[in-house]
């Protein structure tokens, strides 16, 4: 027989739900904020290094890191998380389609940059590359910051479209320092919009054990 709920019980399920996933994601998946947000700026800052210091021609190549990065994340970091969780809700679903989808699109997005860039001899597209990257990562940011309604990761959303932007200043009106100002924007917004936020949710996590 078909339980049927009042308008109520509704709202009672849906608001559980919320604190579950509020909770689960409270217990430890700050970490890889924190993890990707130093990763990220490391990466950055050194191929800055590699670029200015260094005057390689190959310092793109700094970014294959994010690989085995993304490894050790997957494998080591998540799993403690996944086993710190509580109980698996629909909105943490949500949360885990919205990062899944950044990724998925990411790879998209560099395939067809790379493609393109290189297939027609256009290495100007590829200044495009940070701030869509900022673009798409502030908008699986704000959709978790909607979900878990925690909002220092709304505030990281809206650091990283203000980078996207501060990229499109430097392409425009300042043409000397167009390779290496966004990746010192890209190093801020992702200590600012992941790391910090990332870190502001495990200490919440810690003061409510």
């Amino acid at each position: 027989m078909e339980t049927k709920f009042t308008e109520q019980e509704s709202l009672a399920v849906i608001t559980e739900m919320i604190e579950r996933a509020r909770n689960n994601f409270q217990k430890g998946s700050g970490t890889s904020m924190v993890y990707y947000g130093c990763l990220v700026a490391a990466v950055a800052l050194l191929n800055i290094v590699l670029l200015f210091v260094l005057k390689s021609n190959y310092a793109f190549l700094v970014w294959t890191l994010m690989i085995p990065g993304t490894i050790v994340d997957r494998t080591i970091i998540e799993k403690k998380v996944d086993k710190q969780a509580l109980i698996k809700t629909h909105i943490d679903a949500v949360i885990i389609s919205a990062w899944r989808g950044f990724g998925n699109a990411v790879v998209v997005f560099l395939i067809l940059i790379f493609g393109y860039g290189y297939g027609m001899q256009e290495p100007r597209i590829f200044i495009m590359i940070t701030p869509l990257m900022l673009i798409m990562a502030g908008i699986a940011e704000q959709v978790t910051g909607r979900a878990c309604r925690f909002r220092p990761f709304l505030t990281g959303a809206y650091v990283m479209w203000g980078g996207a932007l501060l990229c499109l200043a430097t392409y425009l009106f300042w043409h000397s320092c167009a390779d290496v100002v966004p990746f010192v924007i890209l190093a801020m917004c992702m200590i600012m919009g992941f790391t910090v936020p990332g870190y502001r949710l495990n200490k919440k996590a810690a003061e409510n054990v």
